[in-house]
């Protein structure tokens, strides 16, 4: 299996981007591979064992659903969850992790158990863009 790795550092404090991944409200406003994309439709209930599901509207109309289940959330530290999209037999896993640093927060993404490096390479263009859409709206 394959593994996309994503990291960046934002000038917000741990708390506040502990409630962008876990509040729907927050969610809905950046979770999208691009601003290209129109708002997501989220729905979350972040514990472990809550589920999750995020629909995002790409430019041509299209809904992109993916949902999953909490498999580890320990506040504010780290989240583990699993990764599938509609239609897909492959459940992958993405592991979110936040350090308070001098000037922010770092978030360190590993998404594991993608089919390919094809996958991967797309997945992490995917994260890169969630991140810089809370770059530019938070």
């Amino acid at each position: 299996m394959f593994t996309a790795n994503v990291d960046r550092t934002f000038a917000l404090d741990i708390e506040t981007m502990w409630e962008l991944w876990t509040s729907a409200e927050h969610l809905s406003a950046w979770h999208r591979p691009s601003l290209e994309f129109g708002p997501t439709l989220a729905t979350v209930d972040a514990r472990v064992g809550g589920r999750y599901r995020l629909e995002m509207l790409d430019p041509a109309g299209e809904v992109h659903a993916v949902g999953g289940i909490y498999v580890e959330v320990d506040r504010p530290n780290r989240l583990l969850f699993t990764w599938q999209w509609d239609g897909s037999d492959n459940e992958s896993l993405v592991e979110v992790s936040f350090t308070a640093v001098d000037d922010g927060t770092a978030v360190s993404i590993v998404h594991t158990k993608l089919v390919d490096q094809a996958d991967a390479d797309l997945h992490a263009e995917g994260w890169i863009g969630c991140l810089q859409s809370i770059a530019v709206l938070y």
